[in-house]
């Protein structure tokens, strides 16, 4: 059973709202690995208004603890390509 797992949706929502890569989504998921969390937590929106598709991607590549706990059919379609 994972303890902690760190959402990092607002985040992502400052980030988009700054218009630019910060803070970095990929740097504070290191970094809340790093300090311990047993998973990263994301909840894609059809409307990307918090995580990006692209986001998913990319920490998917790094995330070395639990991956994601997000609604597992939209995960299936953004790791498969047909979202």
């Amino acid at each position: 059973m994972t303890r902690l797992s760190v959402n990092i949706n607002k985040i992502a929502t400052l980030r988009n709202a700054r218009g630019e890569n910060l803070p970095d989504i990929l740097k504070v998921a290191k970094d809340i690995e790093r300090f311990g969390a047993e998973g990263i937590t994301v909840h894609p929106r059809p409307d990307e208004r918090h995580i990006r598709y692209e986001d998913v991607l990319n920490l998917k590549s790094i995330v070395k603890t639990l991956l994601f706990q997000m609604q597992k059919m939209l995960l299936r379609q953004i790791l498969d390509g047909t979202q």
